[in-house]
């Protein structure tokens, strides 16, 4: 594993100049940032969460400019100290990483999908084998992708002619940034750049009641393992109550897989769902789970999955005994021409 400077130096380069100046915080300084949003992040009996602030936007255009041409949307941004520490640790909590208008924005634009019947029931597994289990997973999910046809006929909140999904400086161009900066930093760690054609994005809704128990993102022997980092944004209401509205994201750092290990104790990590926190995770590393919710629960999920190789389509063939050829070369088809992503093979 790189030393904590060259971690440093990869997430400056990936990051950018928007991070770089928080990327050479000193730990004191870092530990003050933590500090401020304690109060706001609570961790749980046996959990331990570290949290970082978001980096200042980019410099601004001046006065003079604005008065010549339209400036262009500024984007959220994760900084360097925050790569830093997804490369180190496999994980990073985010708060208020989006604010708060566009969270109310795409949590009304999930009331219209709903209304519209474009949510399905959530399934489980990987592959052919995804299924309704609802002593898994009770949720509803609604599949995205830039200016979908199916989602494009469905009339925005508020009777916008384009959506909060696929304006400028909408969703998509907040997630193809942040892409471009994991993308980067997945090759400073040693590993394959990011697919842009491969993104799997969906809006996620828990009912009252509804959870997600113990899994893994990534699932070796399966289409899943092209996933190289899981995302969450959350859009709930302001004034979320952790103890009164529950519905937590739990990491779990045992070890394991969709089970803690036998005799391990167990580690994990509680993350409160409050409106604009972005949480990202190494997806073959971090099993989670989505505690029981006790009042509806917003989020965007989505995994950016690596490009795929030679060795991809060969060993997911002797994965499946040697003979699903059609099956892999069903793949390696939709691998090349996919438009929203591999969700219609994995399934979630």
């Amino acid at each position: 594993m790189p030393n904590r400077a060259a971690l440093f130096s990869c997430a400056v380069l990936a990051a950018g100049a928007v991070g770089a100046a928080s990327a050479f915080a000193t730990l004191p300084q870092q530990r003050a940032r933590r500090h401020r949003h304690r109060h706001r992040h609570r961790a749980r009996p046996g959990a331990y969460t570290a949290l970082h602030r978001r980096s200042p936007p980019s410099s601004r255009p001046s006065q003079s400019a604005l008065g010549m041409v339209a400036s262009a949307p500024t984007l959220p941004r994760i900084s360097a100290s925050d790569m830093a520490a997804l490369s180190d640790r496999g994980y990073v909590v985010v708060p208020e990483f989006l604010p708060r208008d566009l969270v109310d924005e795409l949590r009304d634009d999930v009331r219209t999908l709903r209304a519209n019947a474009a949510f399905k029931r959530a399934k489980i597994g990987q592959d052919g084998t995804n299924d309704l289990n609802t002593d898994v997973r009770i949720a509803e999910t609604c599949f995205l992708g830039r200016n979908r046809p199916e989602l494009a006929s469905i009339s925005s909140a508020g009777g916008a002619s384009t959506s909060v999904r696929d304006r400028d400086g909408g969703l998509h161009d907040v997630l193809d940034a942040l892409r471009g900066s994991l993308s980067d930093l997945s090759v400073c760690d040693g590993g394959a750049p990011l697919d842009p054609s491969l993104s799997e994005l969906l809006y996620a809704y828990y009912p009252r009641g509804g959870f997600y128990r113990r899994h893994r993102d990534a699932v070796p022997g399966s289409a899943s393992v092209l996933r190289r980092y899981s995302l969450l944004l959350y859009l709930n209401e302001d004034g979320w109550d952790p103890a009164k509205d529950a519905g937590q994201l739990r990491l779990h750092l045992d070890g394991g897989g969709d089970e803690r290990p036998p005799g391990v104790e167990p580690k994990y990590v509680d993350v409160d769902p409050l409106g604009g926190t972005l949480v990202l995770f190494k997806s073959e590393m971090i099993p989670h789970e989505v505690l029981d919710t006790k009042s509806e629960r917003f989020a965007l999920v989505g995994w950016y999955n690596r490009v795929v190789t030679a060795g991809d389509i060969g060993s997911l063939g002797e994965a499946g005994g040697g003979g699903d050829l059609v099956r892999v070369g069903m793949m390696a088809v939709a691998m090349a021409l996919v438009t929203f992503g591999v969700a219609s093979i994995i399934g979630q």
